[in-house]
């Protein structure tokens, strides 16, 4: 009989520690390399996707691009179909100013207006962050419309589980099941907003609502700090940006 209750006890102990992060103290989780990130602007929740909220308000077509000279191209090339291209300035033009999200139209017509679309492009402020997508619908002339961008949050890297399995006496078992909940009512209470690069590197962490214990609140945002990420993307390109998720995500 005191066999199986030490089994009981082991099993217990093997969920209780499913899942806990490793206790690693940390006065704090910022890394040292975060200063300077040109992240986007505002927060996102890991693994979701959503219209960005900026810039404010979506400029004039015209004070973006010359939209006479643009349809102009556009007749010339035939462009007949759908095409989205998604745009980026100033503090956002870290690659191409335009690429092509989404095309109903041969590729090579979508090049011909890709570089229509570049060669009408204002001059922007080096410091201000647009990123549009522009939507081209057939017409006579094209239907041309600026729209916001979408923003995909990224999501973290598998957890670094830690198994231990050792005897626990029977009088003690209630206690450990006691702290597994516990353990796992702090992950269900805590949230975290984490600042992941365009590689998916963790820069820094910040705890935005408590699990009720400071200690374990610094050993959960030092644990994921360490697991990495995928890194969000703008338009389908990796970008830096912050990332909103729960304790247990």
């Amino acid at each position: 009989m005191q066999a199986h209750h030490y089994a009981l006890a082991r099993a217990a102990l093997s969920l209780a520690l499913l899942g806990l992060p490793s206790a690693i103290p940390s006065r704090s989780v910022r890394a040292q390399d975060s200063a300077g990130i040109g992240e986007i602007p505002g927060f996102y929740a890991a693994g979701r996707c959503q219209v960005a909220p900026f810039p404010d308000e979506l400029p004039a077509l015209d004070s973006v691009l010359d939209s006479v000279t643009l349809a102009a191209s556009l007749q010339a090339i035939g462009v007949q179909k759908r095409l989205v291209l998604a745009l980026r300035f100033g503090a956002f033009q870290s690659g191409p100013r335009v690429r092509v999200i989404e095309k109903k139209v041969p590729s090579q017509v979508a090049d011909q207006a890709l570089h229509a679309v570049e060669s009408t492009l204002r001059s922007v402020p080096p410091d201000r962050r647009w990123a549009f997508r522009l939507r081209i619908e057939p017409g006579q002339p094209n239907v041309v419309t600026l729209e916001r961008s979408q923003v995909c949050g990224g999501l973290p890297g598998p957890r670094q589980l830690t198994y231990k399995t050792f005897a626990v006496p029977a009088n003690e078992l209630a206690q450990v099941k006691r702290d597994a909940q516990e353990a796992a009512a702090r992950r269900e209470r805590v949230r975290f907003r984490a600042l992941v690069d365009s590689e998916g590197r963790v820069l820094d962490v910040q705890v935005t609502a408590s699990s009720g214990d400071v200690e374990a609140d610094r050993t959960m945002a030092e644990a994921l700090r360490k697991r990495g990420f995928t890194a969000a993307t703008l338009d389908g390109n990796p970008i830096a940006a912050w990332i909103e998720l729960k304790g247990d995500k």
